[in-house]
């Protein structure tokens, strides 16, 4: 490292410097605490997608939604789409042979 020296502060070291050879041989390393950041601030923060979503769920409910919160309306459109899900597969089952529409056209 290297030392300055300033009139006030005889002893100040510098900020360490990385070694070229660091960076070349370990790029993954050196970006996974940024990714992990970066995962960490989307999972804080909704996304446009996100928001949009809700805004389109609360226009939806009405006055319903008017004391939910952004949780609640998500709790239940998550609740609704597995009974549609749920339904869906009932109906193509009796309608397919026992399969599902993915079933039938996976060939399972």
């Amino acid at each position: 490292m290297e030392t300055l020296t300033l009139p006030l502060y005889p002893q100040i070291e510098s900020t360490p410097k990385i070694s070229p050879q660091l960076v070349k041989e370990s790029p993954k390393e050196l970006l996974l605490p940024a990714s992990k950041l970066e995962t960490t601030i989307n999972s804080l923060f909704p996304t446009q997608a996100e928001e949009n979503k809700i805004a389109r769920m609360r226009g939806h409910l009405g006055q319903t939604a008017k004391d939910l919160s952004d949780t609640q309306i998500e709790t239940i459109v998550t609740e609704f789409q597995f009974l549609i899900d749920s339904w869906m597969d009932e109906y193509e089952k009796g309608v397919l042979n026992g399969k599902t529409l993915k079933e039938v056209l996976n060939g399972g």
